[in-house]
Formats: structure tokens, sequence, C-alpha cells
């Protein structure tokens, strides 16, 4: 006489499977959302701290002068270059170089990301890049605006960047 052996699950196995399912994705999906609103403000600074050492070393490179011109009415940073012609005077990038994406905003990683504030040397809404490697010293705020998190970018007159978060 054989015995029957049953393989499989029952209906009732699989739903309480599923319903446990149901309730720990219920528990991740806000945190998740979190992370990744966060993670968009740190992907915003880091490419914007990665702009200021490019252009610093374009400077450099270059023997010219660069500035990043902040619009925060905009949510929007402009790569310039100095005018030979006309010194002291910027124009885009675009201006001298058709191929290049001279304006970028924070905003292309989340809508929610804003530039709060851009104060430089003697109040000025942009970083000047010199040749020889200094720059102008202030700082950059970023925020999200729906987590209020924010980042600071902070530059000083040798050409270092520091990044700072304060995560909410």
């Amino acid at each position: 006489m054989q015995l029957k052996t049953d393989k499989g699950f029952s209906l009732i196995e699989v739903m309480i499977v599923v319903a446990i399912i149901a309730v720990v994705l219920a528990m991740a999906g806000p945190s998740f959302n979190e992370y990744r609103q966060n993670t968009n403000l740190k992907e915003a600074t880091r490419e914007l701290a990665g702009d200021i050492s490019l252009w610093r070393q374009a400077a450099i490179a270059e023997n010219a002068r660069y500035r990043l011109l902040f619009n925060q009415g905009g949510n929007t940073y402009t790569v310039q270059i100095e005018n030979p012609a006309n010194f002291g005077t910027y124009v885009n990038l675009s201006a001298v170089n058709p191929s290049i994406n001279d304006t970028k905003s924070p905003g292309s990683f989340s809508s929610a990301i804003v530039i709060t504030s851009a104060n430089f040397t003697s109040g000025q809404a942009f970083i000047t890049f010199q040749p020889r490697g200094t720059m102008s010293a202030g700082t950059v705020w970023l925020q999200h605006s729906g987590r209020l998190s924010t980042s600071t970018i902070t530059t000083n007159l040798l050409g270092r960047v520091n990044v700072a978060y304060d995560i909410k």
C-alpha cells in the first residue's frame, strides 16, 4: 500500500505569504521614497561640485577665466568665459562653442531640488575661476523642497570644494 503524498501549497498558505509580502512592502515603501529623494539631492550636489572642479581645471589648462553664474529664480547655473576682446566681461560658453550645453539645473534630478542661495566673494552669485588655480570663496545651498534636506557646497580661495549634507 502506498501513501498519498501531496506536493505543493494550499490556497491558504499562498494567501498568507502574499499578505506578509504586502505588509512588508507597505512598511518599506515610504522609507524607499525618502531614500530616493535624498539620493536625488546628493546626486545633484555631486554634479554641481564636480562642475566646480571641472571648470577650475579648465581655467588652469586653457589659461582663461571662467565663472559659474547662479540663477536662483531659474534654478540654473551657467558656465561663462571671459571675453578676450573685453577684459572683465563674460559671455556664455555656448556663444563661443555652440556644441557645449552651458546651462544646467539641479532640478534635472528632481523638480523638488532647488538652489536656495549662492553667495560668493563680495556677495556675488557667481564663482570666478582664475588661470592660476584660485577661485572665489563662498557657498551654494541646495534643498529638496519636499524633504527639507539640504546640502552645502563650500569653496575656498585655493580651490578646495567641500560638501556637507543635512538629511531629514
